[in-house]
């Protein structure tokens, strides 16, 4: 008949840790830790050593750094984003390739040739980013007065 000791999971925990306590410090501690954050929810502060408390601060500083790490990441990440359609927006308003703009030799879009003006722009979108087109000087479509 197995006794009160092996159905309650702390209790086999706290004697696992006492094993390794004596055979192995280090990883007793790593274990305390680990035991910690995940058996008990309460804050780490009983019966753990004060080096496990330590260790615990700065994993949770190191959690946070690393959450406030990927919150700049995902922000980042859609800044490039937004940047990446501008500048395809860009290049169909000019008639480039809006991979590589013409200056990659092995682009799967325009194998290098996608310069601004080797297709037709987008005359509407150009209007849009960049401003109605005004004439050249000295055309035919400029009206001139005297």
């Amino acid at each position: 008949m197995a006794d009160a000791d092996t159905a309650d999971p702390q209790a086999m925990a706290r004697r696992m840790l006492d094993g390794l306590q004596e055979s192995n410090p280090q990883l007793a501690i790593l274990a305390q830790l680990m035991q910690a954050r995940t058996i008990v929810p309460e804050p780490v502060s009983e019966g753990l050593s004060d080096e496990v408390m330590r260790l615990a601060d700065q994993l949770a500083a190191a959690e946070a750094r690393i959450d406030a790490m990927k919150r700049q990441a995902r922000k980042l990440v859609a800044l490039h984003r937004e940047a990446d359609d501008r500048l395809a927006d860009l290049a169909a308003a000019l008639g480039a390739c809006g991979l590589c703009w013409g200056e990659d030799d092995f682009c799967p879009s325009c194998r290098g040739r996608g310069r601004p003006g080797m297709v037709r722009p987008d005359f509407e979108l150009r209007a849009r980013l960049l401003g109605p087109a005004r004439p050249r000087e000295g055309s035919a479509d400029q009206t001139t007065t005297h």
